[in-house]
């Protein structure tokens, strides 16, 4: 029988609940540069609004250990966890939990190296090791090179930009100053090629053509040899896609294969796995966009009872604001919004706002501070999923102008955009 065959069949009997996953973890840090914490958690999970005591493992002497149990195997990551407090960018790994023994080397200035002795973990690693020889070893270090010598590579306006944005106290300094430094954050974002000099973009650009290269040769792999990674490498590139619009010269073609060979061939394996209904959720959410219907989901009103956001908004042209205390263009955004709510809340123009957070405080001090006019509700350590449903992603926030009738009116967080197809919506002249 087809090896794949049977690891599909050994993957079904696991989630029909006829033998549990138990995934043992090794692992140590090769050097101390990263302290001796590590995460472990479910791949996706943000741990600026999700974070359990039991996924920090603390190491002895270098090394640590822990055991998993699943109902079925499933993407996990491994965060050095002093590296991703103190630095805007940290390595991460990724790992099937599944029966078997994972073992992980941390390192403080390139990606955790991590073995699994499970048959999913060992296709993914026959993968890798020729990915590694194409593309993978450049690219990884290529990203070295930039990390290490940062003065070279970018210019020196954007480095001080970012470490004043890193210690940027937004509570105790005056608004007018955090407002200008994340407008000139947003430009950064908008314009990679004005944050690097002219031998760091070949370098960049150098890593993007790579990894450009990477995604039809997986494509292609995992067609010949299906495996379990596949799907989450699918949840990556709708990921991806999300900012078809957003980036400069973004190539969408590697990413829509990924999701091409999903819908034609990878939808019929592993049936009954969870991941395919993120998938769809997923793919749901990416083809938000106008004329189509809005999606119904639940939310804890202001009483915290569960309510379907329908019953919010049924009835008025409504902005849905998915915000956070965190994310500074989301709170500029929603600060944007104010003067066209005051403008329009007595002709059927309503905003449902909605904060992901892992305080209720941290939302309540952030409105207060803005001076919301309308009421938050509250997405407390992403307990109904709101943003994954809403294809937001661990991003800080998103917004919908839905119509009276559940129609998707625009997508766009500009106020001045939004302001006339609101008026249009309201059949105001």
């Amino acid at each position: 029988m087809n090896k794949n065959i049977i690891l599909t069949l050994l993957a079904l009997v696991a989630m029909a609940g006829q033998a549990q996953v138990k995934c043992h973890i090794e692992g140590k840090f090769v050097d101390n540069k990263w302290g001796d914490e590590v995460v472990i958690c479910k791949r996706g999970t943000d741990l600026r609004v999700n974070d359990a005591p039991e996924w920090h493992q603390k190491a002895v002497n270098g090394h640590f250990e822990c055991d998993i149990e699943t109902d079925v195997p499933e993407m996990y990551e491994v965060i050095p966890y002093k590296q991703y407090v103190e630095t805007s960018s940290y390595y991460y790994g990724w790992f099937i939990v599944e029966n078997g023994t994972v073992r992980i080397e941390i390192f403080g200035d390139k990606a955790p190296k991590i073995e699994s002795t499970g048959d999913e973990g060992r296709l993914h690693q026959a993968m890798d090791s020729v990915a590694g020889v194409r593309f993978c070893n450049e690219m990884e270090r290529i990203d070295r090179e930039l990390e290490e010598h940062k003065e070279k590579y970018f210019k020196p306006e954007f480095l001080s930009l970012m470490q004043i944005a890193k210690n940027l106290d937004r509570d105790s300094l005056p608004k007018a100053y955090v407002d200008s430094v994340e407008h000139v954050m947003d430009y950064y974002y908008d314009n990679e090629r004005e944050s690097y000099t002219d031998e760091g973009w070949q370098l960049f650009q150098r890593a993007n053509s790579l990894s450009r290269l990477s995604y039809p040769f997986r494509a292609e792999y995992y067609e010949q040899h299906p495996m379990l990674w596949a799907y989450y490498h699918v949840l990556q590139s709708i990921e991806m896609l999300r900012y078809a619009n957003v980036y400069q010269n973004f190539d969408a073609t590697p990413h829509e294969q990924m999701v091409a060979l999903y819908e034609s061939k990878l939808c019929n394996l592993y049936k009954g796995h969870p991941v395919h209904g993120q998938i769809t959720t997923a793919l749901t959410a990416l083809r938000f966009q106008p004329g189509k219907p809005y999606i119904d989901y639940d939310i804890r009103n202001t009483d915290g009872q569960l309510v379907p956001i329908s019953s919010l908004i049924h009835g008025k042209v409504a902005l849905i604001d998915l915000w956070a205390s965190w994310c500074g263009p989301c709170r500029r955004h929603s600060k944007a919004m104010i003067p066209v709510y005051e403008k329009y809340k007595d002709k059927g123009f309503t905003v449902v706002a909605i904060a992901r957070e892992r305080k209720r405080e941290d939302m309540e001090n952030a409105a207060r501070k803005d001076g919301y006019p309308w009421t938050s509700l509250l997405e407390l350590n992403d307990e109904n999923g709101v943003w994954r449903k809403n294809g937001a992603g661990n991003a800080g926030g998103a917004m919908y102008l839905i119509d009276r009738d559940g129609t998707i009116l625009s997508t766009s967080t500009d106020a001045e955009e939004l302001e006339p197809i609101i008026k249009k919506a309201l059949n105001i002249d």
